[in-house]
């Protein structure tokens, strides 16, 4: 991590900041069309979104976007459970699309896809492909026959405006995506791996799955062994375990960092301590 010069260093969480502001800022947007008359601040978004990533980085299952959720119930009056999970779907969809289509890009196109030298990584992204596909379909089902999720409803508020969806949502996770990929590809020259479009797609996919498949605390071991198999033709493993490592690292410790802020700026420093260690031991307990 020391060898990292301080420059690509500062860009490289300067963008990744950046990233975070923009994905609040489409969480704003969902949530301002789910609930007009509650007058949605970017400021409480932003504080439960930092927040939910920095437990995400040490808490295993997405525990992170579970407390972000139960931080925007508690803040946003007129808001209910399932028009948050709703708005939650509708904040997920891009991703989830975009993360399926680079898993079946990359399936399709690269040569050896069958070699048993990247079974894992493409076991793991079939699996992906497969369950988005499963999940997708009963969500369908459940939205049309099961009326007690009509409460989801005022989540997805903003899907009835196709335009204003597209421009305050799309485009904004879209430039949300092109910054995370820039982030990679600093990481990438930092730690001395050939950056490449194919390149940067392998470990954005690979930081797909293991955030979809995260058992462990941000998907720590799953990431590294993945982009181990999906680099191992580009660079040396101990490389590619190095700027796996290292910028899971980095990048969680500024999450944690972050995310105490934007919750600091909420509910003030004594409340956030208190957040964080109840976090903690609701996740111990179960």
């Amino acid at each position: 991590m020391r060898s990292i010069s301080l420059p690509i260093l500062v860009a490289a969480l300067a963008l990744h900041t950046c990233e975070m502001l923009l994905n609040a800022l489409a969480w704003r947007n969902i949530l301002r069309r789910a609930y007009p008359r509650s007058d949605v601040s970017y400021r409480v978004v932003l504080g439960g979104y930092g927040g939910g990533v920095a437990l995400n980085s040490f808490l295993p299952a997405q525990a992170g976007t579970v407390a972000m959720l139960g931080i925007y119930r508690a803040r946003i009056r007129a808001s209910t459970a399932l028009g948050l999970v709703g708005a939650g779907v509708v904040q997920n969809a891009f991703y989830v699309i975009i993360g399926v289509a680079v898993c079946i890009a990359l399936i399709a196109t690269r040569q050896g896809a069958l070699d048993p030298q990247f079974g894992s990584l493409y076991a793991h992204a079939v699996l992906v492909v497969v369950g988005a596909i499963v999940l997708g379909l009963l969500a369908w089902v459940l939205v049309r026959r099961c009326k007690a999720l009509a409460g989801a409803r005022e989540g997805v508020a903003i899907l009835a405006e196709p335009r204003v969806y597209a421009a305050q949502v799309l485009v904004v996770e879209l430039a949300a995506y092109v910054v995370r990929a820039a982030v990679i590809g600093l990481f990438m020259r930092a730690y001395g791996l050939p950056v490449t479009p194919q390149s940067v797609l392998l470990v954005l996919a690979v930081n797909s799955i293991s955030s979809t498949l995260a058992f462990t605390p941000g998907g720590v071991g799953t990431q590294q062994a993945l982009a181990s198999a999906a680099l191992r033709n580009v660079a040396p493993s101990s490389a590619i375990a190095a700027f796996s490592l290292g910028q899971q690292l980095i990048l969680a410790a500024w999450d944690i960092v972050f995310g105490a802020l934007a919750l600091a700026s909420i509910f003030g420093w004594s409340a956030t301590r208190t957040f964080a260690r109840r976090g903690r031991i609701a996740h111990s307990a179960s």
